[in-house]
């Protein structure tokens, strides 16, 4: 309904609905859920505590949803991954941020966390890791050890050395492991509870 919303037309480096008309999309998640319908282009607000002016962007317009998406209580996923239709990726190519974004979940004042797009002075004390995007098309960080109740995990070198290393995901629940990395960490969260 809005007035500045404009469909992505079909075109050679995407795919297309049934009449050749506009762009469509499907997405399918880790855990089988999956998202799917058309492209389109509008601008995007960021809200009244961002400095950042509206911008236009590419984003889905689902029609169908499945799984954990469907059931969930949220209404819609943003894209902050790697990719040409990520928001960060769409705003960092305007120049409009910088290649960087952080997330915090809870605390800094702000129910529920915040988010920022593009670079910040981060504070003195806060600990980086670099994510590798030759390695993996994901937010991925080298991960050497787990401890739970403060005591650290035996586990073999390499646990954490899968083809995309460890991946963050703010848009999941889910925490993968290996076999045995798995069963070492049920079996120290059971034995604290």
């Amino acid at each position: 309904m809005s007035s500045t919303y404009q469909p992505v037309k079909c075109n050679p480096s995407c795919n297309c609905d049934d009449e050749q008309k506009q762009c469509t999309y499907h997405r399918r998640y880790a855990e089988m859920s999956s998202s799917s319908g058309v492209l389109g282009e509008d601008l995007v607000s960021f809200g009244n505590e961002s400095e950042l002016m509206p911008q236009r962007a590419v984003f889905g317009c689902e029609n169908v949803e499945t799984g954990d998406l469907y059931n969930q209580r949220a209404d819609g996923i943003m894209g902050l991954g790697r990719g040409r239709l990520s928001i960060m990726d769409q705003l960092v190519d305007k120049g409009v941020i910088g290649d960087s974004f952080s997330l915090c979940y809870g605390g800094m004042d702000v129910d529920g966390g915040a988010m920022v797009l593009g670079k910040i002075t981060p504070p003195p004390d806060m600990v980086f890791s670099h994510s590798d995007p030759f390695r993996s098309p994901y937010y991925n960080i080298e991960m050497k050890e787990i401890h739970v109740a403060g005591k650290r995990l035996e586990l073999p070198d390499g646990a954490f050395d899968g083809r995309h290393g460890t991946v963050l995901d703010s848009g999941t629940t889910y925490a993968y492991f290996r076999r045995d990395a798995f069963a070492a960490f049920r079996d120290a969260v059971r034995s604290n509870c």
